[in-house]
This record gives structure tokens, C-alpha cells and sequence, in this order.
């Protein structure tokens, strides 16, 4: 990625047929996004100052223009084309840029400061995921992988850009990697340096070429392989009490409401697993799963983008593997 052009706000005069004419230089922003554009990375609007899309989500959709086709979200949008660019940022000005991990085949490490918390025993002594990360390499026996694009938060939080291949099904984790190591692939998205927030602004920490991802971190983002499930035939199994049901989800949207920091998503994920594997079963109709899921994720300030696509992944993934409450025991 390049720096936008720095225009310090100057104006250039153009002369055609005897009349003077201002143009003025591009918004800053938009300059950002252009850079990035050409590197190819996709891109697309955040609302100012913050990290939330600010294109239209599937509630809101009208199923018209780009989604007449059924409703494309922030992902299926992104682009590289400067004239969308220039129309989106052209619009607004001071709306944020965020890159889409998925179609720029990008994977980014974000590594988080400790923020006065105390790591686990296996990471005693750390007080930044940089620590941890150089600790994953001395293990491989591996130079830390910092000789890449890097971009720094307001947190501070450092953003290590990788290349992936096409094909990579790399996915977002939190903490699976080590502690305060969360990454984003495909279905995330990553704030690029440029970008501002009310705390500060995003920046570039070390201008490098994106390097493409260590073979030895990629066992550290990728989930064991799920067993094939296995056919079910549940019979004439009576279904269980309405109370006991209602007390199932109550504990379900709890536990996504009360996850620990840096844990929500992945929590939440697990959850809409588990309620999938129970509406294969025919324990609940995906209704009250979804209801329950996006109710407890509100509750738990999870934006709603990022929860409706991890519902609706957690629940997909489920149905392969159903069963019933009944198989416990009460």
C-alpha cells in the first residue's frame, strides 16, 4: 500500500478559453482508499470516525440496484474500481475506510495490548500480543513475521498484513492463536491506516510489501476438521416441555450476553452451533434460534453486521450435525 497524496488542502487554478477554474484536490479519505485500491484491496465506506459499514444491511435492504439479485452485504460490495470509489467517498468525504479480507486475499493479525490485564500462566510475562507472537515463533524456531505491511489502531493494536492464496478458507478468530492474537480473514474486514476515530487515528506502523503468510502460522488459525455426521433417525422422540426449552435458550443468550472480552464472537459462533444442530433436530424452529442469538448479541454490543453473519454461518455449519435435548439427560 502507498500513502495518499498530500494535498494540504491546495487548490490548482486551470485556465480553458480565458476563464479561470478551481479544482479541488480529492477528499483525504478518498485518497486512502484509492491507494489501497490499486494495491488490489477491496474497500468500502465506514461511518465516520468509527469501524461499523455504513452500507446498508440486510433488514434494510430494498432489493433493488446491486441486490436485485438478493442483498449483497459490505463484502460482496467491496471494490477496487475508482469511480465507485470516488462516488462512495465523494459522498462522504470523511467516512472511513475498511479493506474486506476475503476478496483482497488478505489475512491480518491483530495483536492487542494487554490493557492492564493479567495474561494466563502459559503467557505470564506478556503485555502485548507482539509478545506472544514472538513467543509462537521462537517455539517454530521461526524469525518473527514483522517484515510486512503493518498498520497500528488508536488502541494501540498492531495489524499484520499477509497474503493468502485465492482458495484460503481462513476464517476471523479471537484468541485462538495465543493470547491477545485475534486475526481476520474471510467474513472480516480490517481498518486501513488513514482512517480516524475519536481517540485517534489508524497509522502506518512499517511500510513493507505484504508478505504472504508464514506456512508455520497457518496451523494457529485453522479449525480441526469436524467429523462426517452420521445419518440420525430420531423416530417418534416427543418433544421436551415448553419451559424446558425456554430455559435452554435462556441459558444459551446468556452465556453470549456475559462473554468475557476479546471472546464474543467466538462464543457467539459456538452458540449458533449448537442452536443449529438442535433446529436440525427439530428442538426449535430457526426463528426462535435467530431471535434468541440476535437478542443476547445486542445485549452483548456485538454489531449486528458482524452477528448476523456469524449466526447465520454457526447455524448452516450446525444443521450437518443435528440432535435433540432429549439425547440428554433431563
Amino acid at each position: 500500500m502507498t500513502a495518499p497524496p498530500r494535498t494540504h488542502g491546495t487548490v490548482r487554478r486551470h485556465t480553458t478559453r480565458g476563464r479561470t477554474w478551481r479544482r479541488r484536490p480529492a477528499p483525504r479519505l478518498m485518497g486512502v482508499a484509492l491507494a489501497a485500491a490499486r494495491q488490489g484491496l477491496y474497500v468500502f465506506p465506514l461511518w465516520p470516525h468509527s469501524k461499523v459499514p455504513c452500507l446498508h444491511g440486510k433488514r434494510a435492504c430494498t432489493g433493488t440496484g446491486g441486490c436485485a439479485d438478493g442483498h449483497l452485504g459490505w463484502e460482496q460490495r467491496a471494490t477496487t474500481e475508482p469511480d465507485l470509489i470516488r462516488y462512495w467517498w465523494g459522498a462522504s468525504p470523511t467516512s472511513n475506510v475498511g479493506i474486506a479480507c476475503g476478496p483482497s486475499n488478505l489475512y491480518v493479525l491483530d495483536l492487542d495490548p494487554a490493557h492492564g490485564r493479567e495474561p494466563p500462566p502459559e503467557w505470564a510475562g506478556a503485555r502485548h500480543g507482539r509478545d506472544v507472537l514472538a513467543r509462537l515463533a521462537e517455539r517454530a524456531g521461526q524469525p518473527y513475521p514483522g517484515n510486512t505491511y503493518t498498520g497500528r489502531s488508536p488502541s494501540p493494536s498492531d495489524h499484520l498484513y499477509f497474503r493468502v492464496r485465492e482458495d484460503s478458507t481462513l476464517r476471523n478468530t479471537a484468541g485462538k492463536a495465543g493470547w491477545r492474537i485475534d486475526s481476520r480473514g474471510r467474513g472480516g474486514f480490517i481498518v486501513a491506516p488513514g482512517s480516524v476515530r475519536r481517540d485517534g487515528i489508524y497509522t502506518v506502523a512499517h511500510r513493507a510489501p505484504i508478505a504472504p503468510l508464514p506456512e508455520w502460522l497457518i496451523p494457529h488459525f485453522t479449525p480441526p476438521p469436524r467429523p462426517e455426521p452420521e445419518p440420525i433417525d430420531f423416530g417418534d422422540v416427543q418433544p421436551l416441555p415448553d419451559k424446558r426449552r425456554q430455559r435452554y435458550l435462556d441459558t444459551v443468550a446468556a452465556t453470549v450476553a456475559n462473554a468475557a472480552p476479546h471472546t464474543a464472537h467466538d462464543t457467539l459462533n459456538r452458540a449458533a452451533f449448537g442452536l443449529g444442530r438442535l433446529i436440525a433436530g427439530r428442538e426449535f424452529t430457526d426463528d426462535e434460534a435467530r431471535a434468541t442469538l440476535h437478542i443476547a448479541a445486542q445485549k452483548r454490543q456485538i454489531p449486528t453486521y458482524e452477528a448476523d453473519s456469524t449466526i447465520s454461518d454457526g447455524l448452516e455449519a450446525g444443521a450437518r450435525y443435528p440432535r435433540r435435548l432429549a439425547d440428554r439427560a433431563a
